[in-house]
């Protein structure tokens, strides 16, 4: 293995390391810390770790513009770094999204126009009506992840991982809606299944940011000369 590969590779894993431990930290001061640092309540909108999560997203979405500038300037097929834009634009929205409760807001509105009602305030069927959006998601998110494959085997794979823990996040959020709706509400499940849905989404993120980084510099090691 070449000392810059490595290098790379040490990288790659400290990064991953760093990402999983804050992950970890935030979990942990919901488990143990929650009823003294409100901030922490994974079942709180608007906490801290909404604000963690949006801003990777947007660190990661932009970093997704870098690769898409860099490929337009090859000569490669244009619809490639309008993937990676979308891809980009994609994470942003969704970083906004944590930050600002988008989805949910937007189901209320749409449940009061249809007269759905909601609950609290907020929307828990929000997934059937973005659920569009979701399969578009996850189809630019196969699609980059065939054209990662060309180039850098362990970013697509890296994606593969993020993009699983996310639909896991989904289902499990999922799951605690229907146990919401029952008659009686199994607290103590519902309960792990926020801290399960919360460190999917988590991880998630992390392992994109990760390929997302491998996939930028695969891309400048390979075809940009530094003079």
């Amino acid at each position: 293995m070449q000392l810059g590969s490595l290098l790379f590779f040490c990288y790659t894993l400290a990064m991953w390391w760093i990402l999983f431990l804050i992950d970890l930290a935030v979990i942990a001061l919901h488990i143990f810390a929650r009823q003294k640092l409100g901030f922490f309540d994974l079942d709180k909108e608007g906490n801290l770790n909404s604000v963690y999560s949006g801003l990777k997203l947007w660190g990661v979405g932009g970093l997704a513009f870098v690769h898409a500038a860099i490929i337009s300037k090859l000569n490669v097929r244009w619809w490639r770094s309008w993937l990676w834009i979308a891809f980009g634009a994609g994470l942003i929205y969704i970083g906004l999204d944590d930050m600002m409760v988008l989805h949910e807001r937007l189901g209320f509105v749409i449940n009061n126009l249809t007269g759905n009602g909601g609950f609290y305030g907020e929307s828990f069927n929000w997934l059937f009506y973005f659920l569009p959006a979701m399969i578009a998601a996850v189809i630019v998110f196969v699609a980059l992840i065939r054209e990662l494959w060309r180039d850098s085997h362990s970013a697509a794979v890296w994606l593969l991982f993020g993009l699983g823990l996310w639909v896991a996040s989904i289902g499990s959020e999922f799951v605690g809606r229907q146990l919401l709706l029952a008659e009686t509400i199994n607290v103590p499940l519902y309960h792990r299944l926020i801290i399960a849905e919360e460190a999917f989404e988590m991880f998630g993120a992390s392992c994109i940011a990760v390929a997302v980084s491998v996939a930028v510099r695969a891309l400048v090691h390979a075809r940009v000369r530094i003079n």
